[in-house]
């Protein structure tokens, strides 16, 4: 084979168009270059390095490369160059070295990231490093991380429960708020479904809820927006809570993101206020239509004489209704309540009271009110009261059955007998004490006055003893010619109320089944007996509602309609479009439901 002759001077050419090619790439790079001898004094320095140190060249070259350290890492950085150049290693990448400082020539440290390389040249070591500035990029590393530093701080401090789940809606953050709520533990909830923190019976509809937000493309829904739902503690317990939702695409996927807040406190309130603007609109209702069964039942032998007797009346009823205020409600002391009711015609010599402290329920005053203002009008009138020589002692004692013995005892007034017949006044003191109260009523007339003796139950008063109802004995219906319209069942507490209603329906010509004051004693007219062809029923039964005994009717098919104070009735599933009349009775509105409702017989 021919050999191709050798040019020295095509190989010197090469070489330095090599090196020329060299120079421009290190004089445009980006990145610093700084190449060192075995002292580690500065022998290259090129255009990037002047720009990142803020010296020239001339001025580098010569120089330890320690000068472009901060004092504090020379040491450490000078002993890691000696280490890397006796290893053999001929490179380590960009940012082996870790994220260090530079120097530069006005004093400002930065911070930069290198790599380093090695080569022998002519038996001398030389050792090249690259540099980067990275101050913009640490800025915003450092900026991103303070950033998440505070959104955990407020994740973390956050008073709301915040959930954030994945598209297969499993847990994957769960704050302390949320550990508090649910009364579980973060690492124990993560990975869980999120249905596991809902009732049973609303998953489905929740899950397909937060499935069809992820498909709207809406990125949050506010506070309320779902409505308030419930929640499910780990120990079972159900809560209500108020939610808002947010979604966020991440990658390929998205992850739903659920705020929410225990309203177990605040739901209580409305429902108390709901329930405290019920009962004042119940019993402003109640009340009026106490005095208009009042007004209608009074019967007097003159215009003033009805006045009088009205006026005393709505004035009892006045004086239990504020000192039920003063008690917010709670009840009343009996002795007060018997002082209000005889102040009038208190006298050191004539009146005297007393007995030990009793405090009768709320729904006891009113009817107790009542009954004291009676005896005491009729006193006035008739009895110990009439004459200045007459006593009247008023005591009350608990027996050991526990029960409450109000007596009422007249002397000294003008000689009594047993009445042939019973006025309204003495039919309401009956009524109100064996009917409204549940009690049993001995009244004598020995010749030195008038004796009244009430045994009410434990119902009628409240020393933290609450063993409800006694019933009264049993009221038989009334018996009355049959009339054209049918049997009608009255169940109504209010005793006044009561007597209108069996009064007016009486006259318009029904036979009237009752009154019953309580749902026992309605079922005990009607459990064996001729089932009535309607029933008229008060909602609220001494506290106790009257819905049960309407079910009962309503399995038996006797049609019944409502009579109540309440504006709106309790949302119970059978009775929502029952039919209703207000209070204060509209007796032909009234009159015209329950002939719509029935067939006459």
């Amino acid at each position: 084979m021919e050999s191709r002759p050798h040019h020295p001077k095509l190989s010197e050419k090469t070489a330095i168009e090599t090196m020329r090619r060299l120079e421009g790439i290190v004089a445009s790079a980006m990145d610093g270059i700084i190449t060192i001898d075995d002292e580690q004094r500065v022998i290259l320095f090129n255009p990037a390095a002047e720009r990142m140190f803020g010296l020239a060249a001339n001025e580098a070259l010569g120089q330890h490369i320690s000068r472009f350290m901060p004092e504090r890492h020379r040491p450490t950085h000078a002993a890691h160059i000696h280490r890397f150049t006796e290893t053999g290693v001929t490179t380590r990448q960009m940012g082996s070295l870790g994220a260090i400082s530079g120097l530069r020539a006005d004093g400002e440290e930065f911070p930069i990231e290198a790599s380093i390389s090695q080569v022998e040249i002519g038996g001398e070591r030389l050792a090249t490093v690259i540099l980067r500035d990275i101050t913009e990029r640490k800025a915003a590393e450092d900026a991103l991380l303070e950033s998440r530093r505070r959104m955990e701080g407020i994740v973390e401090s956050a008073m709301d429960a915040l959930i954030t789940v994945d598209e297969g809606q499993r847990i994957v953050l769960f704050n302390p708020a949320a550990e508090r709520m649910f009364g579980i533990a973060s690492e124990d909830a993560i990975g869980s479904p999120i249905e596991r923190f809902i009732p049973e019976r609303f998953r489905h509809g929740h899950a397909e809820h937060i499935r069809l937000f992820k498909e709207t493309g809406v990125t949050n829904r506010r506070m309320g927006a779902l409505g308030a739902i419930s929640g499910l503690r780990a120990n079972g317990e159900e809560f209500p809570v108020e939610a808002s939702i947010s979604q966020v695409q991440i990658g390929d996927g998205k992850l739903a993101t659920v705020i929410l807040r225990d309203i177990t406190e605040r739901k209580a309130n409305e429902d108390s206020r709901q329930l405290l603007a019920r009962e004042v609109d119940h019993r402003a209702k109640n009340a009026l239509a106490v005095v208009q069964a009042l007004v209608s039942l009074t019967r007097a032998e003159t215009k003033e004489a009805f006045i009088v007797a009205v006026r005393g009346r709505v004035s009892a009823l006045s004086r239990a209704h504020s000192l039920l205020a003063q008690n917010r409600w709670q009840g009343g002391d009996l002795a007060a309540v018997l002082t209000e009711e005889t102040r009038a015609y208190q006298n050191v010599n004539q009146l005297m009271i007393g007995g030990p402290v009793v405090t009768l329920t709320p729904n006891s005053v009113q009817p107790v009110s009542l009954l004291i203002h009676e005896l005491a009008t009729n006193a006035v009138k008739y009895g110990a009261l009439s004459v200045t020589e007459g006593r009247v002692d008023v005591s009350w004692r608990l027996l050991p059955s526990l029960e409450l013995e109000l007596r009422w005892t007249e002397t000294g007034g003008p000689a009594v007998q047993q009445p042939e017949s019973r006025g309204f006044g003495s039919t309401l003191v009956t009524e109100v004490a064996t009917r409204q109260l549940a009690g049993e009523l001995d009244i004598s007339w020995p010749a030195t006055g008038m004796r009244l003796i009430a045994t009410l139950p434990r119902s009628v008063y409240r020393p933290d003893i609450s063993a409800g109802v006694v019933p009264g004995d049993e009221v038989a219906p009334r018996s009355s010619e049959p009339g054209s319209a049918g049997r009608i069942l009255v169940v109504e507490d209010e005793t006044l109320i009561a007597m209108e209603l069996c009064s007016e329906l009486e006259s318009r010509g029904w036979e009237v089944v009752g009154p019953a004051a309580t749902a026992d004693e309605a079922m005990r007219l009607v459990d064996g007996a001729q089932l009535p062809d309607i029933a008229v029923l008060d909602v609220n039964l001494g506290g106790k509602p009257v819905y049960p005994f309407a079910e009962w009717l309503q399995t038996h098919g006797v049609p019944f309609l409502f009579c109540t104070g309440y504006e709106q009735l309790d949302d119970h599933h059978s009775f929502r479009n029952r039919t209703t009349i207000r209070k204060p009775v509209n007796m032909a509105l009234l009159e015209g439901e329950l002939r719509r409702m029935i067939q006459p017989t």
